[in-house]
């Protein structure tokens, strides 16, 4: 889809959007429910990806069928690409995700806000569940509000206004999260805005899915609670937060403090100056096009 939805077209493409999601996430719920009674129960257990599997195959379903079959346009027109110049694009993602959250994690400890002690170890097997399980969490959020639905609400009202919905969106779905508060969600629609500027700029739907997977996993490395739940993905430490809570976010983690807001809207303003599309050649040209726009896609041929 390149050409801007008439009338109120946009609402009928998200509609289908979310209807689609949410009989191929029921389809593929209950597949891999009977699969997962077919197994040995502690396989099953280990293997506690089955939560996560089915939401995002129904994601990447929705997107596909919307996409591809219907609109006629290639996956690489969201931004996700094939091969090479896709892995460099999440791997050059997950390091903005780090350097955010560890200019976030540098502020809390230097006032001595933030300390470690020693913790059991976690199994190897768990905590490299638990990482693809972050990873995959982060991939089917960004289909959910940074991909097909994005790039709706980007070609009939403008880059702006489809930032504003799908970080408000995106923070009100963790609404439900342990130990949500006002300055939380607050601080979730700003990480919202940090990812759809992300997307917005470099059109590449694996750059953003990498900020968000490094953002969540170096907090739950740092054993910090990641938006309200403790993520066993290293078990050798344990954080220990004892500053204030306005600051620190208390037991909901960073996400729930002042710290976050502040590094959130300056790692906003870098990822702007960054986060260019990128070409074959890996130069970045400045871009206020739909993502994926077939200029200065790392590959437009799809």
């Amino acid at each position: 889809m390149n050409v801007k939805p008439e009338g109120w077209a946009w609402v009928g493409r998200l509609a289908a959007f979310a209807g689609l999601f949410i009989a191929f996430g029921l389809v593929f719920g209950l597949a891999t429910a009977v699969i997962a009674d077919l197994v040995d129960a502690d396989v099953a257990a280990a293997l506690n990806w089955w939560t996560v599997m089915p939401v995002l195959v129904a994601a990447f379903a929705a997107t596909w069928v919307l996409a591809v079959r219907i609109d006629g346009r290639p996956l690489s027109a969201l931004g996700l690409y094939r091969g090479p110049p896709g892995l460099k694009e999440l791997g050059t993602g997950m390091l903005a995700g780090f350097a955010i959250i560890g200019a976030v994690i540098l502020a809390l400890v230097t006032p001595g806000w933030v300390s470690w002690t020693t913790a059991a170890i976690t199994p190897l097997l768990t905590g490299g569940v638990v990482t693809f399980l972050l990873l995959g969490a982060a991939f089917t959020e960004e289909l959910l509000f940074r991909g097909y639905p994005f790039r709706v609400l980007h070609l009939r009202f403008g880059p702006v206004p489809a930032v504003v919905a799908t970080s408000a969106a995106f923070g009100l779905m963790h609404g439900g999260n342990p130990g949500i508060s006002p300055l939380a969600l607050v601080n979730l629609a700003l990480a919202g805005v940090l990812l759809g500027v992300a997307y917005w700029r470099s059109g590449s739907l694996w750059f953003v899915t990498g900020v968000h997977f490094g953002w969540n996993l170096a907090m739950a490395v740092s054993g910090l609670p990641v938006s309200g739940l403790d993520v066993p993905v290293s078990g050798r430490i344990e954080a220990v937060v004892s500053g204030p809570p306005l600051w620190t976010g208390g037991s909901f983690g960073p996400e729930g403090g002042l710290v976050v807001t502040f590094v959130t809207v300056l790692g906003t303003a870098w990822l702007w100056r960054v986060a260019g599309p990128r070409s074959r050649s890996g130069s970045r040209s400045s871009t206020t096009g739909s993502p994926g726009d077939d200029h200065g896609s790392p590959d437009a041929s799809g």
